[in-house]
């Protein structure tokens, strides 16, 4: 099964700053207004159009998770209070701690070559789109929509 690149990796893996980055677009993205929407709509349908992707398959190690290893043990005590009374009525307080070894497991993994789609158009199709939108906003396009 291929694996597509996504547009804010060249490889396929993320870094976590541009994660980060893509959750604030996305945040940005649904806060923005509907002229911005619209002309963002209209310029990726240019983009689209005027530069077609151009997808070439590429062969990359990645790691897959394959099942899970018992690293060692930590072991974890809970003490509990109770109350009883006897058949005298006398009310005695027990504490009882109990203690077992719970496993620390850690995630296995294996490395397998994979195919995975790139676009090589992608970079070119991001920047007219940056440039068509700059331009739609300077020239007030769909400036009806608030």
């Amino acid at each position: 099964m291929p694996w597509i690149v996504l547009p804010w990796t060249a490889s396929g893996r993320a870094t976590s700053g541009r994660w980060l980055g893509l959750c604030v677009l996305v945040l940005l993205a649904g806060c923005a207004t509907p002229q911005e929407k619209a002309i963002t709509a209209h310029c990726e349908a240019e983009g689209a159009r005027l530069i077609a992707q151009q997808l070439v398959a590429q062969q990359v190690m990645r790691s897959f998770r394959i099942g899970d290893r018992i690293a060692g043990y930590r072991n974890i005590c809970k003490t509990e209070t109770r109350e009883s009374k006897d058949a005298k009525g006398t009310e005695t307080k027990i504490r009882e701690t109990i203690c077992r070894d719970e496993p620390i497991v850690e995630p296995v993994y294996q490395q397998r070559l994979v195919s995975e789609w790139v676009d090589l158009n992608l970079p070119q199709r991001q920047s007219f789109v940056r440039a068509c939108s700059a331009e739609a906003k300077a020239k007030g396009m769909f400036s009806h929509l608030k």
